[in-house]
């Protein structure tokens, strides 16, 4: 219960603060853990990531409302090239939420800037959030299942 509430925790953090890696501490982790707990504790590490990321998401929509923010929005060219990248999301939804857990699972591209560019293009919440809950609890499963059937 502790490695999976630790999880949680470290899991948040390190969505919010990139500095803290939440895959170096899966690693740590592993060796730590039974086998059985490796599932439960992949649970945790997706929903903390999911749950970090959402600061980011709403973090970058309030970041928009800032008057340096709008004043550079106002340009012909960021007006543009914003209006045609929410049209490209909405136009498909389903590329655009693929995208996102490519993001999730593998890192590319960074999840930060995913959840950046999420925030102010106003992803559909619910894709966004099962998306990243999905794609990092199984990254997190695959780095603890592996990891605890090499040490135990």
């Amino acid at each position: 219960m502790k490695a999976f509430f630790g999880t949680l925790g470290f899991s948040i953090l390190s969505a919010v603060v990139p500095i803290f890696n939440v895959e170096v501490y899966l690693v740590a982790l592993a060796t730590q853990i039974p086998k059985s707990a490796a599932l439960p504790v992949a649970i945790a590490a997706g929903a903390g990531q999911a749950l970090g990321k959402v600061l980011w998401y709403h973090g970058t929509q309030k970041s928009l409302q800032l008057p340096w923010m709008r004043k550079r929005m106002e340009s012909e060219r960021w007006k543009n090239s914003f209006e045609r990248w929410e049209k490209r999301i909405e136009a498909r939804p389903r590329l655009a939420a693929a995208f996102m857990f490519s993001s999730a699972l593998i890192g590319a591209p960074p999840l930060l800037v995913m959840g950046a560019i999420a925030g102010a293009l106003r992803f559909n919440m619910t894709m966004y959030v099962t998306t990243i809950f999905v794609g990092r609890s199984i990254q997190s499963w695959v780095i603890l299942a592996g990891l605890t059937h090499l040490f135990h």
